[in-house]
Order: C-alpha cells, then structure tokens, then sequence
C-alpha cells in the first residue's frame, strides 16, 4: 500500500477497497515484530502471549538489566488491562547475576489472555500483592491501542465467525478438518467405496464455502447437506484475516508492527488459493461417476489439503514444515501470533 494511504492514529476507508480486492503479497518485514510502550527508555525485554493448553493462555516474560531489590522489597509481575485500571498478579521474580529474569505463567483455565489483558508490567513491590502495582514500575510495554481490536478479532474472537472464534484459530481448525477429510476421501477413493468418496467431497467443498458461499450446498446429490466444519467456512475466515490485517497495518503507530501485520497476508494467500483448488476439485469430484477421475482427483485433494494446513500451521509435522520451506514462508499462525510480542521498556525514573 502505497505510503500516503497510512494514517498514524487513524485510517482512511480506502484502503479497504485495497483490502477486499488485492493482497500485497511478499512484503518485507522490517523490526522484531514486537511493540514497544509508549513508556520512554532502551527496550530491556519482551513478553510474549503464546498458546498452552489452549489459545495465547501463557504469557512469557523475559527481561534485562534489572537489579536485585533490597530487604523488603520484591520484583513483581503483572498483566493490566487497556486502560491500566485492572490487572492480575503473575508473581515475583529475582534476576539472576547478570540481572536477567526468565518467567512463565498459565492461566489455570485456559483462558485466552488476549481477551482482557494487553499490557505488562514488572514493578519493584513490598507488602502483599493487590489487584494491581502499587509500587514502581521498572519494566512496562503494551500492545498498540490503535489497532487492538482488531488484532484480537484475529486472534481472540471474531463476533462474525458463527461461534465466536477468533480467525486464526478458526483456520486453523477448519484447516486439520479438511486434511482429515481429504484423507478419509482418498482411503474410500482406494476401497472403491464411490458413495463415500462423493460425500467426503461434498464435506470439503462446504467446509471450503461456508454456509454463505456461492457453492455450498448438496453436490453428491444424496438430498443432504454435509459440512464438518463450523459453518463460518474457511474462505470467509481467511478474508476475515486479510480485512483485520489490513485494518492493523493502516492504524499502527509502530512501522515495524504495522509490517508484521501486513505480513500476515502472504500465507493467507496462499491458504486461499490451495483452499480454492480443493473447492474445485472436490466439486467436480463428488458428481463424478467415473472411478478412475475419482481415484486420481483424491490424490490431488489430499496434496491440495496438506498445502492448506501448512500455510495455516504446519503443527510441527516435518512434511508440512517442507512446503513452507520451500516457498520461503511462515505460516499465518506464526505471522499472527507476531502481533502479540510486546516490547518490555526501561522506565525512566
């Protein structure tokens, strides 16, 4: 997007026609990726929400610099929300010789942090602990005010998706759905069990549409609807992440954050295009008749799905992490999760 399209503190609405028409594919990524503080000082640490039992519920502190308190005294962590107001307490930490801390925390439920938190803190303490700092912070770094929700549309909830997931996860979910099927679809393929392979088709198209889509619908001609998925569709959710990428990019008052932002949208690109092929294929698949186009289009759908769950998160497994090697590229979820590393600074005092 061109420079003069950004706006520090706001936006202009044409960048959303740039948004639902074109993707700026392979952008570079300047910065770390992170989002330091309004707060002045050296940047001297990070936190990090990451995902544990389940979605961005374990927050990750790392600091420097720090000295050990005196007699009395405590290094203590916090999580605050926007507006500083509320916060928990995570616990205290004591620097090691060098006068770095390692910390990690989990929420006991499994709750998304996201959700409520955007700022952390470590403040030099006595006394028991309240809801918030009481005494001086000497560490503290937040998530851009001016792009927060739409960074926890991506990653905490998405009021449009049908249960309320947040666009990241629900790639991610509809994403494994698809490669399930489609390797469901190839063993029936392989059985000569033609009704089953149709049906699994159908599945995947509507998983691919959404209940909305254009194609959504009964394709194997059985007088039933199939879909595995939420009903969202994973082509609705990857335009959820493009317009909320986009979003961010245009409102970010940090350059390096607004490009890991924009960064965003290569693999989603590239999720939709892979997404489009099974679409495809599946449909033409689930009206077919003949058991040789069966057989062979099921290979196809199978590769198709393994490009889609790739790009969304490779989930460790060694042939997924090869296609994105390959191309050079991260996954979305990486990408995205990007967008919640923030900058720990030195408060001045």
């Amino acid at each position: 997007m061109p420079s003069e399209l950004r706006v520090r503190g706001g936006w202009r609405w044409v960048f959303l026609a740039v948004a639902l028409t074109a993707v700026i594919a392979g952008s570079a990524v300047g910065g770390s990726g992170s989002h330091a503080s309004e707060a002045s000082g050296a940047i001297a640490g990070e936190a990090t929400l990451v995902d544990n039992a389940s979605g961005l519920d374990r927050v990750v502190v790392r600091a420097t610099g720090l000295s050990a308190p005196a007699t009395g005294q405590v290094l203590r962590v916090w999580l605050l929300g926007d507006d500083g107001t509320s916060g928990r307490y995570l616990g205290d930490v004591i620097p090691d010789a060098t006068g770095a801390v390692a910390f990690t925390w989990d929420q006991p439920a499994g709750e998304n942090l996201l959700a409520q938190y955007s700022q952390v803190t470590i403040s030099l303490e006595s006394g028991v602990a309240g809801v918030k700092p009481a005494g001086t912070a000497v560490r503290t770094g937040k998530l851009d005010a001016a792009s927060l929700s739409q960074v926890r549309r991506l990653l905490s909830r998405w009021p449009d998706s049908r249960y309320g997931v947040a666009t990241v996860p629900g790639l991610r979910r509809q994403a494994q759905i698809a490669r399930y099927q489609a390797w469901v679809l190839r063993e029936a393929a392989v059985n000569g069990d033609w009704d089953t392979a149709r049906r699994k088709a159908e599945q995947l198209v509507n998983l691919v549409e959404g209940r909305r889509g254009q194609f959504y619908g009964d394709h194997n001609g059985d007088g039933r609807i199939e879909d595995p998925g939420d009903g969202t569709g994973f082509l609705p959710y990857c335009w959820g992440a493009l317009t909320q990428t986009q979003f961010v990019y245009a409102t970010a008052s940090d350059e390096a954050y607004a490009s890991q932002a924009q960064a965003v949208q290569t693999p989603v690109t590239f999720a939709m295009t892979s997404a489009g092929f099974v679409r495809d294929v599946g449909l033409e698949l689930a009206r077919s008749k003949d058991p040789y186009t069966i057989r062979d289009l099921a290979g196809h759908l199978v590769t198709a799905a393994s490009y889609l769950l790739a790009a969304t998160d490779p989930v460790g497994e060694p042939d997924l992490i090869a296609i994105l090697d390959d191309r050079e590229m991260t996954s979305v979820t990486a990408r995205a999760q990007a967008l919640v590393r923030i900058d720990l600074v030195e408060v001045s005092r």
